[in-house]
């Protein structure tokens, strides 16, 4: 056939030959997958674009900012379940008050001494990346929740027998993990219940050192699992100062702070049992996903970007999406793409 065609051919042994490696690289590719020693890792985060309306003549028209849908899938490499905590104390990255209140989005707190003579405390390293795809679309949360299943099942997720979908406080991104991802294991991103923490121990306390301190005895029991005791401490506080019902308090309230730290926390307590996540090798924090909506960003946000609506932006989306994806399927992609890679397509091939 090779001959026919292009009038080249290849001796039976080499097609033999080629045929038993080219087999073994297959046979070896779909058994890499060791689900013992890793873990899979599902998130999702609202991102921002800046869109114009379509077929509206030269020029920006019914400029507006929409959130985008993305959603990060990894394959990481895990270590072995521990009996112990491997990192019981709150690491040296959340006992720096500049970190922190960065962190936060937020002054830091004055009158606290420099941090760098201090013991470090080590970090929490977790599992390392070895793959990962992505997803993005202008979607609203219940088609991206079908979209997100789909890739899922494509890159064999379920089979996983360790499997965390991380997320932060957004309503929709645990109606996703409901609806699609309720087998893997709830983990709320630690950084904003710092963020959480940092702002009610402002609140709660008169001077920097006094809040600084403050923060610390609050972070460090929910590093080590304790959030039924920082919600109970919260209450407490609040009780003293009058409280009684968050609905009758306004948002100038100077106890808001402690509220609404009570109500995040009471509200994903079943997602923030940190030391056991860390037994399990499990990561703690969406990280990844928020370098992810940066490297989206990268490419859709920028001086005089506005994307049709909604065509255009859902295009650069899809675009974006494929070539951060670290399977190579944008490639694949228009290697496949019927007729030339780059040239438009015929209505015919369209419609079919």
């Amino acid at each position: 056939m090779m001959e026919l065609l292009i009038g080249h051919s290849l001796s039976a042994k080499t097609i033999e030959r080629l045929t038993h490696h080219v087999g073994q690289e297959l046979q070896a590719r779909n058994e890499t997958s060791n689900w013992e020693q890793e873990v899979v890792v599902v998130s999702c985060d609202g991102g921002r674009i800046r869109t114009r309306a379509a077929h509206s003549g030269p020029g920006v028209h019914e400029a507006a900012w929409r959130e985008t849908k993305n959603a990060s899938f990894e394959r990481m490499c895990a270590p072995e379940v521990a009996k112990t905590d491997p990192c019981e104390s709150l690491p040296d990255t959340f006992r720096r008050v500049a970190h922190v209140a960065k962190i936060a989005e937020t002054e830091a707190f004055s009158g606290i001494s420099s941090d760098g003579d201090r013991d470090i405390a080590p970090a929490y390293a977790g599992p390392e990346r070895i793959l990962r795809t992505c997803v993005a679309t202008m979607a609203d949360s219940e088609n991206f929740g079908v979209q997100m299943s789909r890739e899922a099942e494509r890159r064999h997720f379920h089979e996983a027998r360790r499997r965390v979908f991380i997320g932060d406080g957004l309503a929709w991104n645990w109606s996703i993990w409901r609806t699609h991802f309720a087998t893997f294991t709830p983990i709320l991103d630690f950084i904003h219940a710092i963020q959480y923490v940092y702002t009610a121990a402002e609140a709660w306390e008169s001077d920097g050192p006094s809040r600084w301190q403050r923060y610390q005895e609050l972070a460090e029991a929910i590093w080590q699992g304790r959030v039924d005791d920082v919600i109970e401490a919260l209450r407490l506080e609040l009780v003293t100062r009058g409280w009684t019902d968050e609905k009758d308090t306004s948002d100038t309230d100077p106890r808001r702070a402690l509220i609404d730290a009570k109500r995040y926390l009471t509200n994903n307590r079943t997602r923030m049992d940190y030391a056991r996540y860390r037994r399990e090798g499990l990561p703690i924090t969406s990280s990844p996903m928020e370098s992810l909506i940066k490297q989206i960003n990268h490419r859709v946000k920028g001086t005089e970007m506005f994307w049709l609506q909604p065509e255009g932006a859902e295009a650069i989306l899809q675009i974006r999406a494929a070539s951060l994806s670290e399977d190579g399927r944008l490639a694949d992609y228009l290697r496949r793409r019927p007729g030339h890679a780059f040239v438009r397509r015929s209505r015919l091939a369209l419609a079919s």
